[in-house]
């Protein structure tokens, strides 16, 4: 068998409603608590326009995710010869976002920023799930298991 037909990803159809719904799920959040974005590439949006910005925010993120994932899902076919490109980079950005939704969803209010006032702070949080996908998923590929 293939080393892409046994590799663990999302396949686009459960991963795209997973993201759309992740994306929605931290407007939802931020908007409940008040629509404080904790985000400065936001922030002025949602100070100017108000928390019912942070839905179309949403719209945008989304549409930036897609282009990132074709153009990366096109590098990894091309360069890191995986046919499953595309949905191994929108694995890991689900990865990510579910990790950051876990933690503004359950963590931030008891531990806030990882003790700072900055989300910055959280970035290495979502690193490690990701890298530790993405090296299992290179493992896989070189050992063809």
């Amino acid at each position: 068998m293939k080393i892409e037909e046994k590799t663990l990803v999302l396949s686009k159809r459960l991963g795209w409603p997973i993201l759309v719904f992740l994306v929605y799920w931290d407007a939802f959040v931020t908007y409940t608590r008040g629509g404080r974005e904790g985000n400065p590439l936001w922030k002025l949006i949602v100070d100017a326009y108000g928390s019912n910005a942070l839905w179309l925010l949403a719209v945008l993120v989304l549409a930036i995710f897609y282009l990132v994932t074709k153009a990366a899902g096109w590098y990894e076919k091309r360069f890191e010869h995986f046919p499953q490109g595309e949905e191994i980079v929108l694995t890991s950005i689900v990865i990510a976002f579910g990790t950051y939704d876990f933690y503004i969803t359950f963590l931030l209010p008891y531990f806030g920023f990882l003790g700072s006032r900055s989300h910055y702070y959280i970035i290495p949080v979502l690193i490690i799930p990701v890298l530790a996908y993405n090296i299992w998923i290179e493992y896989r590929r070189r050992t063809g298991k």
